[in-house]
């Protein structure tokens, strides 16, 4: 039965129907005597119709109205007219908590008020010995000036009807059998589980329903799952990752103990819940100090057995299991598990991997599997995963250029040139999250706690050639999956990953940094800090974009150590004889590349500065002279000597492509331009011949297709007087460079190959192309 605009109950003309629920219909009515706005709810005829039932509701709802407290809202009577029985209550304005939820979790900030309120009105009521149980996001209301109020108290313990809303997650429902309070009624996804058996339910009842509605303000997700919730009360717990990382010990503690699902473990009094959501902001005060000493920094080293090498294929070598308690790395081509708890590692049985390449093992959530990539060249990898025990290795998909992956509940999430795909752990088709630009790069990306955000490190395909240093001025970027909004960090840097302790790591110049950050609402919350300094990284090839770390939902780290990134850190040039003496050259420390002596021994030539100004230099070796810059304007590498020592090739991207020029030692000249690459080739000089009329260099090429090998190398001539280009022979590399050289006789080329599996190998052909001989 509902009622129009106008119609009378008694004092109360109608304006407007404001919604519906178990309990009945809700209007917005005039009091035409107080001259004041209040809100009737109309009871269920089933409810009415029991005389017996109506004597104890009306008994009760004078308790209730002795309840003046300034969260609950106020039930001011009881109206009747033409047999319509309804209830008066206090109007409440503003919207409730869930309709905020709907847009996402609540801020930490605005969630803890409100949560407050709510259990300052739960002592009132409980103290009263009143129990709400029906305790729900939308039987909450937050007013415009911060004041919430519960509604709806002492009422759903006495209704009789089940349910008719379809909305399981909203809709009462009645329980299984009487209690001696009456007929139990809850919601069943804030149901306690005492409550969802039937049993005798208590002030914990309302607790255990408080802890739900925490969660969700805190998470944006209901703590157990709609389609089957009486089930997930019993028997699932929360998924405890989705808090915001900036959730508070103490605060994450509370939610925890709200949901307790053995009573006697739950907090037995909701005064408790309300002292620690008073004191516990202060644990954080600047001038608290803790009785325990803080918590110290451990550090130790595992080395790897006699015998054992780290197998580096270009993405990581290492892993942490989410607990911090296990360990797996990658040597001799298979993987090896170590426990925190045991000296020695053990071989993982049926991990062997004889030929191409294994890379990048993650741990499963729970730590009982082991995911990682097998394949024979980028074009084919294969994703499998082995118990950690051992067996027989199952394969999930098959797929081209892995670029790094995680692993959480609802799959693995992997890159790839194309975008960011997931794929059941069980197998299945990989599915496309998040597509990329052309020329970018999504590197290993990892879904964020709501499932429904990516973070990932996002660069240009032009870092595949351009090293480490390409990689550092890579974005970090969150990309939500719901409105294709993508949010970029302030931080730059590669392998960047969210820690649940609240903060992105990721590796800059050779570095680890930590970040605090609120993946609730995708922003950074401080500065960066320096964790690690020296993390190794690959030196070549197409994954110098890997940082070889393994972070713990913990926060426990472990890393392979390495050198500071090239880049960054100042280094001194010296010579070593055959019986490996090393005698340092006078001068100061430096930013230096590639240094070539000339063939007559009197000149050192030297790549100097970073990545984004490089330039020859030209050291006298005898110390007769100051040391001379020969290159000015744009980037600079890669120098390379005439025969005569007269004339110094190298690369420059002066003239916007990266082209290779020619230009007299003494600076007397200004450069000529040798070589015309493609649109992304690079050309890289690498060795002259005797007579000057031809130079071997190695020509790399970066596709702009998706598919794989990202670039390849091959050796290629430049002959004057007539300036062609001409291949040299099959050579060709997927990974380089191929550091080519000609023999004193110009007869033969030197030159290291790749091979997957093999990995580099000196090869030696004969000048006019034949058969190479492997060394």
């Amino acid at each position: 039965m509902g009622l129009s605009a106008g119609t009378r109950l008694g004092a109360y003309e109608v304006i407007a129907f404001l919604g519906e629920g178990g309990m009945g219909q809700v209007y917005r009515a005039r009091d035409t005597k107080l001259e004041r706005d209040v809100a009737l709810k109309v009871l269920p005829e089933t409810f009415t119709s029991d005389q017996d039932r109506l004597t104890r509701f009306q008994r009760e709802a004078k308790v209730l109205a002795s309840l003046n407290h300034p969260n609950i809202a106020a039930i001011y009577g009881l109206e009747e007219a033409d047999g319509v029985r309804a209830l008066v209550l206090e109007l409440v304005e503003g919207p409730t908590p869930a309709d905020r939820i709907a847009q996402g979790g609540i801020p930490v900030d605005e969630a803890l008020p409100i949560a407050k309120q709510i259990a300052e009105a739960l002592e009132a009521a409980h103290d009263a010995g009143i129990i709400h149980r029906d305790l729900k996001p939308a039987n909450i209301k937050v007013k415009p000036d911060g004041v919430t109020k519960v509604l709806d108290f002492g009422l759903a313990k006495h209704l009789t009807s089940a349910a008719t809303d379809s909305n399981l997650a909203n809709s009462p429902t009645l329980s299984m059998q009487a209690t001696r309070a009456g007929l139990v009624l809850g919601t069943p996804a804030y149901m306690s589980p005492e409550q969802a058996r039937g049993q005798a339910v208590d002030e914990r009842t309302d607790i255990w329903a408080f802890g739900c509605v925490l969660y969700e303000m805190l998470t944006g997700k209901r703590a157990f799952d709609v389609s089957n919730t009486l089930a997930a009360v019993l028997k699932s717990d929360p998924d405890w990752t989705r808090l915001p990382g900036n959730t508070a010990p103490w605060l994450r503690i509370l939610t925890e103990r709200c949901l307790a699902k053995d009573r006697r473990q739950r907090i037995a009094d909701i005064s408790a819940a309300q002292f620690v959501l008073t004191e516990g902001p202060k644990f954080f005060a600047p001038n608290f100090r803790p009785s325990n000493p803080p918590l110290t920094v451990t550090r130790f080293s595992v080395r790897l057995p006699k015998g054992q090498q780290f197998t580096e294929d270009g993405l990581r070598v290492i892993a942490i299991s989410r607990d911090g308690t296990q360990m797996v790395y990658v040597a001799n081509h298979r993987l090896y598990l170590r426990s925190m708890a045991e000296f020695v590692s053990r071989p993982i049985l049926g991990s062997e991997f004889t030929e191409g390449f294994l890379l990048d093992p993650i741990f499963s959530p729970d730590g009982q599997s082991i995911a990682f990539w097998v394949g024979t060249s980028p074009n084919s990898c294969i994703l499998k995963k082995i118990p950690v025990t051992g067996g027989s290795p199952v394969t999930i998909c098959q797929t081209t250029a892995p670029l790094g992956m995680s692993w959480d509940a609802a799959g693995i999430l992997f890159g790839r040139l194309d975008g960011i795909l997931r794929v059941a752990d069980t197998g299945g088709q990989p599915q496309r999250l998040v597509r990329v630009e052309e020329d970018g790069i999504a590197w290993r990306p990892q879904m964020l706690p709501g499932g429904d955000a990516v973070l990932f490190t996002l660069a240009d395909k032009s870092a595949f050639a351009g090293g480490t240093e390409a990689w550092d001025a890579a974005r970090i970027v969150v990309h939500s999956l719901k409105t294709n909004e993508r949010t970029t960090l302030p931080q730059t840097g590669s392998d960047a990953s969210y820690i649940p302790t609240g903060h992105v790591v990721y590796v800059s110049g050779g570095t680890l940094f930590a970040v605090p950050f609120d993946a609730l609402r995708r922003q950074i919350t401080g500065g960066p800090v320096p964790v690690v300094e020296g993390i190794r990284r690959p030196t070549f090839g197409l994954t110098t974009g890997t940082a070889y770390y393994s972070a713990s939902d913990t926060g426990s780290l472990m890393f392979v150590g390495g050198p500071r990134s090239i880049a960054t850190v100042e280094q001194d040039l010296a010579f070593v004889d055959r019986k490996g003496n090393v005698e340092r050259l006078h001068l100061q420390s430096g930013q230096y590349r590639f240094p070539r002596v000339a063939p007559d021994g009197k000149h050192l030539a030297v790549e100097v500065g970073d990545v984004q100004n490089a330039n020859i230099w030209i050291y006298d070796l005898a110390g007769m002279a100051s040391p001379q810059q020969l290159t000015f304007g744009g980037r600079n590498r890669f120098p390379v000597w005439s025969h005569d020592s007269e004339c110094l090739l190298f690369q420059s991207d002066r003239e916007g492509d990266l082209a290779i020029f020619a230009q007299r030692a003494n600076g007397s000249q200004t450069p000529d331009r040798l070589t015309k690459p493609e649109k992304g080739v690079l050309h890289v000089p690498l060795s002259c011949s005797r007579d000057g009329k031809t130079l071997l260099f190695d020509a790399v090429l970066v596709r702009d297709s998706p598919t794989p090998p990202f670039h390849s190398h091959s050796l290629s001539m430049f002959s004057l007087p007539d300036q062609s280009v001409e291949p040299f022979g099959d050579v060709q590399s997927s990974a380089g460079p191929t550091h080519a050289v000609l023999s004193p006789d110009d007869h033969w080329v030197a030159y290291v190959f790749f091979e997957p599996r093999v990995g580099h190998q000196c090869t030696c052909s004969h000048f006019h192309p034949q058969a190479p001989s492997v060394w």
